[in-house]
């Protein structure tokens, strides 16, 4: 049973302290082990992936992307999946079952895809889908934050689980950024899929990945429960 005014306590501590930078990470890559292709070099590499078989771990996104992509290539029913890297890209053909791209609720939900990379007549990729189906995965880890924080290299391109307190910081410029404080520390997150009051219990999964400084940022951030 969480005594909730003295966890809250000390994951505002942990905020606070931790709000500036005070901790650096070497930047560094984990070998692949994975057998899918990042979204961001079909991307970011049109031609070399031209009529390329490829196999894809994403997030299905339906018709609304988070970022410009442009038209759809092929017909308006054209969907969009983003991949763990951040990058999004147009998929047309057969959907996932029992995913519908209008259904909010849906947004978000981690897809495979299998298709054939084309280009459109601007040169942009889209995936022509063979098969799409949700991603049946193990379990994510759960892990207290001073785990990410001293081991940042070990731990990047993990999806892991977090339980804390929803905080708030202010970098230079006086923009507000979200954090997530448990006992051992804060963590900024890089979006969340719902916003909530400072304060609230979070408990959320989401894959750790590098801010432009080195430092820790968890992405992809999925709301397991919440507790005001």
């Amino acid at each position: 049973m969480i005594d909730r005014s003295r966890f809250i306590g000390l994951c505002i501590a942990a905020a606070l302290a931790l709000t500036s930078p005070v901790f650096s990470a070497q930047p560094g890559e984990l070998p692949g082990k994975t057998v899918f292709t990042a979204v961001r070099q079909i991307v970011d590499k049109p031609e070399t992936f031209k009529d390329s078989f490829v196999s894809l771990k994403a997030n299905f996104l339906g018709w609304k992307s988070d970022q410009d992509i442009g038209a759809p290539p092929v017909t308006r029913s054209d969907w969009i999946i983003r991949g763990d890297d951040g990058a999004c890209i147009y998929c047309t053909g057969r959907m996932p079952e029992e995913l519908r791209p209008e259904d909010p609720s849906v947004r978000g939900r981690r897809i495979s895809v299998l298709g054939q990379v084309h280009l459109d007549r601007n040169g942009r990729a889209f995936v022509k889908v063979t098969e799409a189906a949700p991603l049946v995965e193990e379990p994510e880890q759960m892990m207290a934050v001073s785990q990410i924080l001293f081991d940042p290299v070990g731990t990047k391109n993990r999806t892991i689980g977090l339980l804390g307190v929803l905080a708030k910081g202010y970098d230079q410029r006086g923009r507000r950024f979200y954090l997530l404080a448990d006992p051992t520390g804060a963590i900024t997150l890089d979006r969340l899929p719902k916003l909530y009051p400072k304060g609230t219990i979070l408990q959320i999964k989401g894959v750790v990945e590098h801010d432009e400084n080195g430092l820790p940022v968890l992405t992809n951030v999925e709301i397991v429960s919440a507790k005001l």
